[in-house]
């Protein structure tokens, strides 16, 4: 069990490409367009993109890269679940603020896995604003957010019902694996409500498409979750939630790398994460001022390495949040208070947490929406927020910045619409990956440069969409800078300070900058939708293309991205669809690290997939639902471009390559909700 314990420059365009495409319902209003597989709602600097239940089911989505993957701007890297890493536009989940109901998800446990361990099995939304929103997005998202959103109980009870039950079972050809999960909700009375739910699942090691096993690859996971909801009157909700998730097998000591070698041998790796959230609502009847949201939280997060090399890595973080929004004449004005703790320790499992470090982030809030004209949207915010560390070598660490944020909407007519904004973040050091806080054997644990200052990130967006009987386009442009970055360096043989993954001296090595455009088209009848989404983005940091393998959780480069989506409602119990990802090759990457290579490439081959989904209600029952997914229908043999690249062919790193995809993955399952 878990221990208790600035527009400076203008954004460069480039030509849009057209394809034909197929995907589900395509809508438009003042604020959102509806383009399959989600949604999208808009409102000057801040853009969100929803993944929603549905989407989730019908896909049979087993892990974060099945949950995420569904919008070009967004990659998750890493076959191996436990090794998966969030990109959005390109930028990794460090940059990221990301959430489980309001409880962010902060620090790292081992900088070789991914940082979030989650069941999309929960999951009633994901919302992603790709670059900075506004100020009401939490400290620190130099590149974005991520929120995960849980399932109510009223999610799941129909109209009505006052008890009932959910009960699926899957299976996964590729990891001959299956998944279950039985979920028991209702109502307590007419003002609570609660929900409880189990998830087990185990599979073997998954196959690429050439058959061949990816060692480490096997999971075994099993989730606990419970939510109580309550009207207290007057307009006062609570919501209670706890959730732990624990994921255990024989996994390579480096799960984003692909086979077992001497320095990467096949150890037993756990993996435990617990959330719990306390929150309270207030919109008061009386005083239409008083819209008050407040939410205390406590996230644990805890691996445990094998008795071949033991190793344990704890996180905590604690939290609260209090907001109040009030409507004005022509405002919409929210304003607030948010606090975070962080506390990481590690050391030998058995033995004493030596390393350890502590930091906690304040933050005070503005965020105003004002409706101008009819046709004009403006909105300003800013948010302030203050950061303090105390390292693993007694130094103390203390810096604060303004984050402000400025945007506009102008409806030129009911079908065309322009949005443009300008946002800036700031994140203050924080504390670092666990495992490099650990006194091993030849290690002195990881150092920070007394010089170290804040990292600050600044988005420049435009945009522009276009909706009408049934047809939705929309064509944007983006420019996101991080300056000062911190990353984890060795000096190079240039005496120039290097990132590289084993590295333990945190500095400042320069800016990350990715810049591209997208496009988005739908078309949809009746019972059909048709759509087409295009990313196109280039990252570098300091004027180098930047790989997983040098900055991991920071950045990656991704090749530009195409999403072809097909949705058709045959009938009232039948629906099916047909997607297809493109992803355009990168060549001649030049290898940097760690010492001047000279003549030294990698590229990251292109590639496409195709995945096919079917889901059928039976005439019957009408609690009875089957699925259908075809992962990768044509076993196509492809190496994710947000996973660790092909390094082996340069002297003394033949063994980093990180693992292929899964090859065809045939996924049934069925559903029983009374």
């Amino acid at each position: 069990m878990i221990m208790k314990k600035n527009l400076s420059r203008y954004v460069s365009t480039t030509s849009l490409a057209v394809l034909s495409s197929f995907s589900i319902l395509a809508q438009y209003d003042d604020e959102a367009i509806s383009l399959a597989p989600f949604s999208v709602s808009s409102d000057g600097t801040r853009k969100v993109l929803e993944i929603t239940e549905r989407d989730l089911a019908q896909r049979q989505a087993s892990d974060l890269e099945d949950a995420l993957s569904l919008d070009p701007s967004i990659t998750v890297g890493g076959s191996t679940a436990v090794a998966q890493k969030i990109y959005v536009r390109s930028i990794g989940e460090a940059m990221l603020n990301v959430s489980v109901d309001g409880a962010a998800q902060s620090g790292a446990l081992f900088h070789h896995l991914g940082r979030n361990l989650l069941e999309p099995e929960l999951l009633k939304s994901v919302e992603i604003q790709a670059g900075i929103g506004n100020a009401t997005d939490g400290p620190g998202a130099l590149g974005g957010a991520v929120r995960f959103v849980t399932k109510d109980p009223e999610d799941l009870l129909r109209r009505g019902q006052e008890i009932g039950g959910l009960f699926k079972y899957g299976y996964y050809s590729n990891t001959e694996g299956y998944k279950a999960s039985g979920n028991v909700f209702g109502r307590l009375n007419e003002n609570w409500g609660g929900l409880f739910s189990y998830v087990k699942s185990e599979h073997d090691d998954l196959e690429d498409a050439n058959g061949n096993a990816s060692p480490g690859s096997n999971s075994d996971l099993d989730v606990l979750f419970g939510k109580v909801t309550g009207d207290l009157g007057h307009g006062q909700r609570v919501e209670m939630s706890f959730e732990n998730i624990t994921e255990k097998g024989l996994h390579l000591r480096r799960p984003e790398w692909s086979f077992v070698s001497g320095p990467n041998p096949l150890i037993y790796l756990e993996s435990e994460r617990s959330t719990g959230v306390l929150g309270y609502t207030f919109n008061s009847p009386e005083q239409d001022w008083l819209n008050l949201a407040t939410r205390f939280s406590v996230t644990e997060g805890e691996i445990r390495q094998g008795a071949e090399d033991p190793y344990m890595g704890n996180i905590e973080s604690r939290q609260f949040y209090l907001a109040n929004t009030q409507n004005f004449d022509i405002h919409e004005l929210t304003y607030g208070f948010d606090y975070r703790e962080d506390e990481i320790m590690a050391g030998a499992l058995g033995g004493a947490l030596d390393g350890q470090e502590d930091a906690d982030v304040r933050g005070f809030f503005v965020q105003d929406r004002i409706q101008a004209t009819d046709s004009l949207v403006l909105t300003l915010g800013a948010r302030f927020d203050e950061y303090n560390l105390f390292d693993l070598n007694s130094q103390s660490f203390s810096s604060d910045d303004f984050s402000p944020n400025i945007g506009l909407t102008y409806e030129f007519t009911p079908e065309f619409t322009l949005r443009a904004g300008s946002a800036n973040a700031y994140r203050g050091p924080e504390i670092n990956d666990a495992f490099k806080l650990w006194f091993w054997e030849g290690s002195a644990g990881s150092q920070n440069d007394a010089n170290l200052v804040g990292e600050s990130a600044r988005n420049d967006e435009i945009s522009f969409s276009y909706s009408r009987d049934g047809l939705s386009f929309e064509l944007g442009v983006f420019r996101n800078t991080i300056d000062d970055i911190i990353v984890n360096t060795v000096e190079s043989e240039a005496n120039a300070m290097r990132a590289v993954p084993w590295g333990n001296f945190y500095t400042n090595l320069g800016e990350l900058e990715t810049e591209g455009f997208y496009s988005r088209v739908s078309y949809s009848g009746e019972n059909y939708n048709v759509s087409l989404l295009y990313d196109n983005s280039d990252t570098m940091v300091n004027d180098h293309l930047a790989t997983r393998y040098q900055y991991g959780s920071v950045a990656a480069s991704i090749g530009n991205t195409w999403v072809l989506d097909a949705f058709w409602q045959a009938t009232e119990r039948l629906d099916l669809g047909w997607n297809i990802r493109l992803v355009e090759g990168i060549d001649d990457i030049a290898v940097s690290i760690p010492t001047d290579f000279q003549n030294e490439f990698i590229d990251k081959p292109g590639y496409s997939t195709h995945d096919f989904y079917l889901r059928w209600a039976p005439e019957f029952s009408d609690y009875l639902t089957f699925n259908l997914t075809v992962k990768n229908v044509f076993d196509k043999l492809y190496r994710n471009h947000g996973s660790m690249e092909d390094y082996s062919h340069i002297e003394f790193y033949e063994s980093i390559i990180g693992a292929y995809e899964p090859g065809r993955d045939i996924r049934l399952s069925a559903t029983l909700k009374f």
